[in-house]
C-alpha cells in the first residue's frame, strides 16, 4: 500500500460537504408552561456551590492518503484531549481535576503501518469530513470518561457542546454556545428575545435524531436585545420533568456569574470563563503540530 501526506497545512479544510442529516424537529412547549403562558424564567436565590465543567479540543495534525491497486482512500490524523474543571461557587476557586490526551489514525482500511503516536481507528467513511465527524465522536467518548471519573460529587455537570452520547452522567447538562436554527416558532421565539441576563425560557422537550429536554439561558455583558448572549443548554430524555425544571433552574443560578469577558473572549460571554481557561490548557497538551506532522511524515516513507 502507498501512503501519502498531504503537503497541505491540515488546519485547511477541505470543501467536502459534511454528513447529510435530518433537519425535521418535534418540539414540545408544554413541559414546564403552557404555550400561552410562556414568560422569561427568573432564576432561584440558590443554586448549586460545587460545579463540573467538562470540555474537549480537537486538531487535525494531517490529512493522508492510502492507494494500492484497488483503489484511494482517505485517512486523517487527529489530536484530541478533554478535561474537567472543579469550580467552588462559594469560594470563588476552580482547579482541573482531570485530563487525557489520544490521537488516531481514522480511515476506512488499515493501512498496515506504524503510524507511531495515530493508532488506527476504522472508521467507515467516505470522505475526510466523515472521518473527522468520527474523531469527533471519540472526542466525545473522551470527554464523558472523563466526565464519568470525577461527576459524582458534583450538583451540576456543564459538558461543553450536545449532550448526545453522553446522557448517563448524573445531574449533567449539554451547554451549546451557538445557533444554527431555531426550535421554536413564532412568538414563544420572541420569548428569548425577552430574556434578561439570569433569565431562562420555560423547558421544552426536543427530538430530532435523539430526544432531550432544552431551554435557553441568557447571560450578562451582551445586552439584552435578540439572540446576543444566548445560550442554549440540554438535559437527557431519562430524567422526569420535575428533574429536568430542576437543572434548569440550577443553570440560571450557577452559569451567568461564569460568562467571559469581551475584552478576554471573542466568544464572550457564552465561553464561559472556565471552558475558556480550559481549552487554552487542552491545545498545549495536544503538543507541538509541526512535530508531531513531521512525525507522520517519518512513518508513512518507513512504511513504503
Amino acid at each position: 500500500m502507498q501512503i501519502t501526506v498531504d503537503a497541505w497545512d491540515p488546519s485547511f479544510a477541505d470543501n467536502a460537504e459534511s454528513p447529510s442529516r435530518s433537519d425535521s424537529a418535534t418540539v414540545n412547549v408544554e413541559v414546564e408552561t403552557p404555550a400561552k403562558a410562556w414568560a422569561p424564567v427568573d432564576a432561584p436565590g440558590a443554586g448549586p456551590t460545587r460545579l463540573l465543567v467538562v470540555d474537549g479540543v480537537r486538531r487535525v495534525d494531517a490529512r493522508v492518503e492510502l492507494s494500492d491497486e484497488a483503489g484511494r482512500w482517505p485517512g486523517v490524523c487527529v489530536s484530541w484531549a478533554a478535561g474537567a474543571v472543579a469550580c467552588d461557587l462559594d469560594g470563588g476557586t476552580s482547579a482541573v481535576t482531570e485530563s487525557s490526551v489520544e490521537r488516531g489514525l481514522f480511515a476506512p482500511l488499515d493501512p498496515g503501518t506504524d503510524f507511531g503516536q495515530y493508532p488506527y481507528r476504522k472508521a467507515d467513511a467516505a470522505d475526510s469530513a466523515e472521518l473527522i465527524a468520527a474523531s469527533q465522536a471519540a472526542m466525545a467518548a473522551l470527554e464523558a470518561k472523563v466526565a464519568a471519573a470525577v461527576a459524582m460529587d458534583a450538583e451540576l455537570s456543564v459538558l461543553d457542546g450536545t449532550l448526545r452520547g453522553r446522557t448517563r452522567l448524573p445531574n449533567a447538562v449539554g451547554y451549546i454556545k451557538s445557533h444554527h436554527r431555531s426550535y421554536l416558532q413564532g412568538p414563544l421565539n420572541g420569548v428569548v428575545e425577552q430574556l434578561r441576563p439570569g433569565q431562562r425560557t420555560p423547558v421544552f422537550h426536543l427530538l430530532t435524531t435523539w430526544p432531550r429536554y432544552s431551554w435557553y439561558l441568557r447571560l450578562p455583558g451582551a445586552g439584552s436585545r435578540g439572540w446576543a448572549g444566548v445560550a442554549r443548554i440540554e438535559a437527557a430524555d431519562a430524567l422526569s420533568e420535575e428533574a429536568a425544571i430542576a437543572l434548569a433552574d440550577a443553570t440560571a443560578a450557577a452559569l451567568p456569574p461564569l460568562g467571559s469577558a469581551a475584552h478576554k473572549d471573542a466568544r464572550a460571554p457564552q465561553n464561559l470563563t472556565p471552558i475558556a481557561g480550559l481549552e487554552r490548557r487542552l491545545k498545549r497538551r495536544l503538543g507541538d503540530a509541526r512535530l508531531l506532522l513531521r512525525s507522520v511524515r517519518v512513518s508513512s516513507a518507513a512504511g513504503l
